[in-house]
């Protein structure tokens, strides 16, 4: 099964605020007595194929949640046992589960899953957040027809999580977000009003805080939100003049994939605003194919640069803003 970047394109060309996810089921033991099976989702965006179950061979020395490492067409893939990432420890392998093979963030991996069952296509405005009791892999369900819910897993977390404790073994495969040095202006110019400020757009807590310190240590000022909906209140807040507590925005950096209203339809609807169009925007995104990147293009963005590339983020950035005509505010 291989995703197709022309139905991708067209997905965000219409700026339709929706995307399109894998449907897997997983089985799992969720206590001595109790069998837990549950449907989850990826997006298709991140899936390049699903397969029958290949042969695994296993690393040196284990990695909690790592089968091993499989070929596939001369590449060698780690294998990720999903229901031991969320918490049956003993679950087993057969040969009749499926390995769902990903790639993004320049990172390629396979998850081991029972079974996958169909491709649905979901509005951003459908998904909820995670509620407090699941699994802090998930990054939003949907309530189903079925009145079930569909559970979406951040694979960015699971993969920065197994590198965390993998000493060394997939360090060149699974990257968590890197460590930055503290920037030449420094962490005093954090409140200084006359520094750049920078909207910063992204569902995921965890990027969201290592933007807003690398920014910060830069000398800009820094404006968050975890969804393109709120972000777009906050645009329009600050260009009608209704909040000048924040001063002025000189650039938005914005995730593509997000609740309520992806990255795509943000900055479409930000171009829609004839004051705005000038205003740099910088997308970035675990989705690092062609297609995503032709999209971001179509609808106004001026850059469009890998997630957690944070030397290429920060320099597309500044000459973003040394060439920009206005800012967002008074």
């Amino acid at each position: 099964m291989m995703s197709n970047n022309r139905d991708l394109l067209n997905q965000f060309e219409i700026g339709g605020n929706f995307f399109e996810l894998i449907e897997f089921s997983l089985v799992r033991r969720i206590s001595s007595d109790k069998v837990y099976k549950g449907t989850y989702g990826v997006n298709v965006a991140k899936v390049r194929e699903v397969v029958h179950m290949p042969s695994i061979n296993p690393l040196a020395s284990s990695v909690s949640g790592v089968a091993g490492v499989f070929e596939l067409r001369g590449i060698p893939i780690p294998a990720v046992n999903l229901c031991q990432i969320l918490g049956d420890v003993e679950a087993p392998i057969t040969k009749e589960q499926q390995i769902i093979v990903t790639e993004f963030s320049q990172k390629r991996a396979g998850f081991i899953v029972n079974s996958t069952h169909r491709i649905r296509r979901v509005s951003w405005d459908k998904v909820l957040p995670p509620s407090s009791d699941s699994s802090s892999c998930m990054t939003g369900m949907i309530l189903m027809d079925d009145r079930e819910f569909l559970f979406i897993l951040d694979l960015e977390k699971i993969l920065a999580n197994i590198e965390s404790r993998g000493s060394g073994q997939v360090s060149n495969i699974y990257r968590g977000v890197p460590n930055q040095e503290q920037g030449s202006l420094g962490a005093s110019l954090k409140g200084d009003p006359l520094a750049p400020g920078v909207l910063v757009v992204d569902d995921s807590r965890l990027i969201l805080n290592n933007l807003e310190r690398v920014l910060t240590n830069k000398g800009y000022r820094v404006l968050t939100a975890d969804n393109g909906q709120k972000a777009l209140e906050r645009v329009l807040e600050i260009h009608s003049g209704r909040n000048r507590n924040f001063g002025r925005v000189h650039a938005i950096i914005t995730d593509v994939e997000m609740p309520q209203m992806d990255g795509i339809t943000f900055v479409k609807k930000v171009r829609e605003i004839r004051e705005l169009q000038e205003l740099p925007i910088l997308l970035h995104s675990s989705l690092d194919g062609d297609a995503t990147k032709e999209a971001a293009r179509k609808v106004g963005a001026n850059g469009y640069v890998v997630k957690n590339d944070i030397t290429n983020i920060m320099q597309s950035l500044e000459d973003l803003i040394s060439k920009a005509p206005m800012v967002l505010g008074a």
